[in-house]
């Protein structure tokens, strides 16, 4: 029961965003790259509650690393979910309330090196169990602007 006060009173204390209307599709499953190669990262257990979330949200206030955590609603699928940003200009990763299902943008997945390293710690350190396929086949990394910018102007 304590951590269901707990939960409340932490969910209410999120700062509230007006309701999401973009396109959002809900995450089982995603490409992200290790080594050089692809890996298919699948959710196989999701949390039976969000306390391992709060303590890792309060873990990065204490060290003064970035997070934005917020509360909001998804028109599209009907559910209340708790908003996770890395950073000011990451894609948010949703987290439904009642079910635990995991929502992005559907652009997002498109351009996975902006969401990727989000999902993968969101879901790591707010419980959900994750089973990585590694594969043979070879990715392309993402060159940042800037690294591309700086091999075109080595002459």
């Amino acid at each position: 029961m304590r951590n269901m006060i707990d939960w409340d009173t932490f969910y209410k204390n999120l700062q509230w965003l007006p309701p999401y209307h973009k396109n959002v599709v809900e995450v089982r499953r995603f490409l992200d790259i290790s080594k050089g190669h692809l890996v298919i990262v699948e959710i196989k257990d999701y949390p039976l509650d969000f306390s391992k979330l709060m303590e890792w949200v309060e873990y990065r206030k204490q060290i003064g690393k970035p997070l934005i955590v917020f509360r909001t609603y998804l028109t599209k699928y009907d559910q209340h979910v708790v908003g996770i940003k890395m950073h000011e200009d990451d894609h948010p990763v949703f987290i439904s309330i009642h079910d635990f299902a995991v929502y992005v943008k559907r652009t997002a997945l498109t351009k996975s090196h902006r969401i990727r390293t989000t999902l993968r710690y969101v879901l790591h350190y707010s419980g959900y169990k994750l089973k990585y396929k590694y594969t043979k086949t070879k990715a392309n990394g993402y060159l940042g602007f800037k690294t591309k910018q700086t091999q075109l102007c080595i002459t």
